[in-house]
């Protein structure tokens, strides 16, 4: 009925005969779209966007093709469609806005499995989606990790029933991140808010202490460069401003060296802000970052060396070949003339095809701010929900 009576209101302005021309095929398709006839839906949507470039049209398509709505699912194809709503600036609300800023600047991938694992990998919940990997695992250390120091090696041990810290250990990172879209300045912007909380449970000592739990809000805000870089791959940039601490209560004494932390303080933290840049080259992802740390006052500073071990910025490679997603970054320090790398890979379970076997190798410096100036080398095994 609503539909009816937009038609004739349209007819009653007298609107010329090649504006009622471009819309009625829209109103006939979306009166098939309500009614599931998604077949006869996509043919008239397919016409649409052969005669003019109709975003609207478009971006119906992309969900189609993802969601198997009249047409078989090709994950490919949906990236595709989706890109191209963005280009012809679709985005009447800021949940398509975002979904088509995100895509836009992507190339199509080889295969469909492929595009299948980036779509997972880049749209998540328009809302609140996830933003580093949500996983759970086990991961086992060559070291004996640090913490609250009655449960260090390092503490002589006096009585022989005084639990100690083992280098088995439950490990689980929660991060979310809530974005908006905006055209200020006549360039699209997504502006962002993030959280990732990282855990290192000592889920097997009777106790059952936490360890380390290190907390990690962000602010940023990313331009998406809509292929007018891709000479050289670049898909967007993004500015943005990082805390990082593991909530532990500050502690009066000495250093443990001139720019280490205070002795037997537990309190770990320190801002940044960093600038990264985004590039894809088919199935390959890179981000670079760079980042530079705001000064403290060092009678305070819980730990003013810390730039030292985490170094001065990443360089991060990802490699996506049908379900599998392969990912490398490297953090290395001018200063210190050292260099931290973790290697993670994941894969789609047999229960579900949104569980993922999670598989992490660390080796180098930062593992956890608790452990910032010891080296660990580590492999975890487990499951995440996100990539």
């Amino acid at each position: 009925m609503k539909l009816l009576l937009l038609f004739f209101l349209l007819l009653s302005l007298n609107l010329n005969a090649t504006a009622i021309d471009k819309l009625a095929p829209l109103i006939q398709a979306q009166a098939f779209f309500n009614n599931d006839e998604y077949e006869k839906a996509f043919a008239i949507l397919l016409k649409c966007t052969e005669k003019s470039q109709n975003s609207e049209a478009a971006y119906k398509l992309g969900w189609m093709y993802q969601n198997a709505k009249g047409v078989a699912q090709n994950h490919k194809e949906a990236a595709i469609w989706y890109k191209k709503a963005a280009q012809w600036e679709v985005a009447k609300t800021n949940r398509k806005k975002l979904y088509q800023t995100i895509f836009s600047n992507m190339s199509p991938l080889s295969d469909d499995d492929s595009s299948q694992t980036a779509l997972k990998l880049i749209s998540g919940k328009f809302a609140l989606r996830a933003y580093e990997p949500n996983y759970l695992m086990v991961s086992y250390s060559d070291t004996i990790p640090k913490g609250d120091i009655k449960y260090e090696s390092r503490k002589p041990i006096i009585n022989s029933n005084v639990e100690r810290y083992l280098p088995l250990e439950l490990q689980y990172q929660i991060s979310l991140r809530a974005d908006y879209v905006t055209d200020w300045f006549g360039a699209s912007q997504i502006w962002s808010a993030a959280y990732t909380q990282t855990s290192f449970w000592q889920i097997f000592l009777n106790s059952s202490p936490f360890r380390e739990t290190n907390y990690k809000p962000e602010l940023f805000v990313t331009f998406p460069l809509l292929h007018k870089a891709d000479i050289v791959g670049l898909k967007g940039v993004v500015f943005g401003y990082k805390h990082s601490s593991n909530g532990q209560p500050v502690t009066d004494g000495n250093r443990t060296r001139p720019d280490g932390p205070i002795e037997g303080s537990r309190s770990r933290s320190w801002n940044r802000l960093y600038l990264k840049t985004y590039f894809q080259w088919g199935n390959f992802f890179s981000t670079l970052n760079v980042w530079h740390r705001l000064a403290e006052d060092k009678i305070s500073d819980d730990n003013p060396d810390i730039e030292e071990y985490y170094g001065q910025g990443s360089v991060e490679l990802t490699y996506i070949h049908k379900k599998l997603l392969l990912s490398a970054k490297v953090n290395p320090s001018i200063k210190k003339g050292v260099a931290s790398a973790e290697v993670s890979m994941s894969y789609p379970t047999l229960v579900s095809e949104d569980v993922y076997f999670y598989l992490q190798a660390f080796s180098g410096y930062g593992s956890s701010l608790i452990d910032y100036d010891q080296k660990i080398t580590k492999v975890g095994f487990g499951i995440s929900i996100s990539r």
